[in-house]
């Protein structure tokens, strides 16, 4: 496997399910503890200690539940959460966030915020809104899908990654793929037609996966800082695994590498770092 001089480092988080009570316990776990649990694990001096040198992360990238069920008061607690990281934020938001609150709280930040173009080195990074509010599955809409295609007809020779919540393709977990993206079959219509676009990040599945189109491009959802599905499963299910995250390496010349991570505790468990999905070419 060829590896790429000095990548771009992207850190994808999913998944938070934060409520302002921090004792709260979502199935059995408190969200609040794992994230700072990750936080701490992908310190780029914590990673250093455990023999694992890594450069600090050029973007971050949140796909959506942020929130359980709540708004401005963990939005606000969060942005100063993320403030560790010292690098660039883009979040969107997820069926359970609070969409005036999100708007709110991330539409005007610089550093921190839903930034709907990023670009990044030679690469350009493209977030979008899956939340139809008061439903569980998702949606881009008619509007959104048109812009997006204008955007990619606009740059054609640039890399982009793509971000969203909602599974744009099932996962192979029955009752996660009757919540997938509505309108997944135009939206990979019109990734189609761009074959500079080389992955799509999601989340809302809980769990880490990762598939490949025809065309090329990486499907990559990136586990749950707070709790993990049961992969496969008919019904609801939770399964015991730790908070995971997804590291991708973007390359100058539109290849792109991508490990997940599971932590045990504070740190990644290095057992666990392998890489799941090679390259893109």
């Amino acid at each position: 496997m060829t590896v790429c001089e000095e990548p771009l480092r992207i850190l994808h988080l999913s998944d938070l399910h934060l409520r302002s009570d921090r004792h709260w316990l979502y199935h059995g776990v408190h969200p609040w503890e794992r994230l700072t649990d990750v936080l701490v694990g992908v310190d780029p001096d914590c990673l250093s200690a455990q023999g694992l040198p890594r450069a600090p992360f050029d973007l971050t990238v949140i796909t959506g539940d942020i929130t359980h069920d709540e708004g401005a008061a963990v939005y606000e607690e969060l942005a100063a959460e993320l403030a560790t990281l010292q690098s660039p934020v883009l979040i969107v938001p997820g069926n359970h966030d609070d969409p005036a609150a999100f708007l709110a709280a991330f539409g005007g930040r610089t550093q921190v915020g839903f930034i709907r173009e990023q670009q990044l080195g030679s690469w350009r990074v493209i977030g979008l809104n899956s939340q139809v509010p008061g439903e569980v599955a998702g949606r881009l809409g008619e509007s959104q899908l048109n812009w997006l295609d204008e955007r990619l007809q606009a740059e054609r020779d640039r890399p982009t990654l793509i971000a969203l919540h909602h599974a744009p393709v099932s996962v192979g977990t029955p009752w996660l793929d009757r919540q997938q993206l509505e309108d997944g079959g135009a939206f990979m219509a019109c990734l189609g037609r761009h074959p500079q676009v080389r992955g799509v990040l999601f989340g809302h599945v809980h769990q880490e996966y990762a598939g490949r189109t025809e065309d090329g491009v990486w499907l990559l959802a990136a586990p749950a800082v707070s709790i993990q599905f049961k992969s496969g499963s008919s019904l609801f299910a939770v399964d015991p695994s730790p908070p995971g995250v997804r590291w991708i390496e973007l390359c100058a010349d539109g290849r792109l590498r991508s490990e997940v991570w599971w932590l045990e505790g504070r740190g990644p468990n290095r057992a666990d770092l392998t890489w799941s999905e090679g390259e893109n070419s």
